[in-house]
């Protein structure tokens, strides 16, 4: 009899845990980061590529490999292209937010393109966004919730092959 009773209070905690979840996510989150291991390695390469091209051969060599003989200027150049390609990429992780409605309608903004969706929780405890079947092409996305608190919640999804991670928090605005 104890075992039952054991048992059937495990299963009532268990099913108000999943109920929690989707109370905790119904709220406001703003964007603060996003992790791709594949692009960060990518940018690491990029940027190790910038700090040494055309450091190593004379402007003669430099003009027969890519065609002038100034990579100084054309490095600085490349480099400043760069750190204005990861400040904008910056800038639309701080201006990404998501407003999860408890009727299961979540307000999406991206750097200032609204959208909306509806989303669930399955059974396997993921995020489903669902779009509007009016909607052409209408798509559903399963983000596995890698962390979810008061402060913080933590979404993982698959997107072309690469897999990201964003870090949320939740918006005081």
């Amino acid at each position: 009899m104890k075992k039952i009773i054991l048992f059937a209070s495990l299963a009532v905690v268990l099913y108000s845990c999943k109920g929690d979840k989707k109370d905790m996510i119904a709220r406001k989150w703003r964007a603060i980061s996003v992790a791709n291991p594949a692009l960060d390695s990518l940018i690491a390469d990029r940027q190790v590529f910038l700090d040494t091209f055309g450091r190593n051969s004379d402007p003669e060599t430099n003009e027969k490999i890519y065609g002038f003989r100034n990579v100084d200027s054309l490095r600085q150049s490349l480099k400043a292209e760069w750190k204005d390609m990861k400040d904008m990429q910056q800038h639309a992780v701080e201006n990404t937010w998501f407003d999860f409605k408890k009727d299961g309608v979540v307000i999406m903004n991206f750097s200032g393109q609204a959208d909306s969706s509806k989303w669930t929780i399955d059974k396997d405890g993921s995020l489903i966004l669902t779009e509007p079947k009016s909607k052409p092409n209408a798509v559903s996305i399963k983000m596995e919730i890698v962390s979810l608190s008061d402060t913080s919640l933590k979404l993982r999804y698959t997107d072309n092959g690469g897999t990201s991670t964003v870090t949320f928090r939740p918006d005081s605005k």
